[in-house]
């Protein structure tokens, strides 16, 4: 996955307290994309947390 991609998701997380439909709707995607975005890292070993 794009670098920078992963950067704006785990940054728009963290702005939205970890709430993924607010973090969706800030990116301009569906929830179900970036459920399947977070997944798909989580695969690749990058740990998303809520801190």
């Amino acid at each position: 996955m794009d670098d920078v991609e992963r950067s704006a998701i785990l940054k728009a997380l963290r702005e939205n307290q970890f709430n993924r439909s607010e973090t969706a709707r800030q990116l301009g995607i569906s929830r179900r994309a970036l459920l399947y975005k977070l997944r798909r890292y989580a695969e690749e070993g990058f740990v998303i947390d809520e801190e």
